[in-house]
């Protein structure tokens, strides 16, 4: 990290995401894994509280609202594990931590290749083998879901790659 080009936002930010706080919360790879096991039933499941709630806005909100702060909760221990890669800025981080955030983009854009590929392979199956084509709602539950995962697999990919922290002596 280059201190003559980081800002204060730089710093507090690198302060804040490598704070002994919450380490215990993500110290080992089970505790990471269960973590973003956490996170993707999350993220699956606020969308699916919108049909569920239906018209009826009160049970809308009270399905969304905690769903949203247990997501956020969770995003913030994934963002902690990983040491802010994905969130600091590329001034912000040493060269070994530029190729990680490097790596884990790379394995996420490839696995997102595949589920995009798989998505449209289904929708395609489905269109010839139905009996008029994909619903207007399962074409936007792909869309959904694919634009969730290329927006998060790249953390999940971070986070479920992390090494353990070498034991104090």
């Amino acid at each position: 990290m280059n201190a003559k080009t980081t800002t204060r936002y730089d710093q507090t930010m690198l302060r804040l995401m490598n704070g002994e706080e919450v380490r215990h919360w993500h110290a080992s790879r089970g505790q990471r894994r269960a973590w973003t096991a956490g996170h993707v039933v999350l993220t699956a499941a606020t969308p699916l509280a919108f049909p569920l709630a239906g018209a009826n806005a009160g049970l809308l909100l009270a399905l969304v609202i905690p769903l949203l702060l247990l997501w956020c909760v969770c995003t913030g221990v994934l963002n902690s594990a990983t040491r802010g890669l994905l969130e600091l800025r590329a001034r912000a981080l040493d060269e070994r931590q530029l190729a990680e955030r490097g790596e884990a983009f790379t394995f996420a854009h490839r696995v997102q290749l595949a589920l995009t590929v798989a998505a449209l392979g289904g929708l395609g199956l489905a269109a010839i083998l139905g009996d008029g084509g994909v619903g207007a709602g399962t074409l936007a539950a792909a869309l959904l879901g694919l634009g969730l995962t290329h927006w998060l697999l790249p953390l999940w990919t971070a986070v479920l790659r992390t090494q353990d922290e070498p034991a104090d002596d």
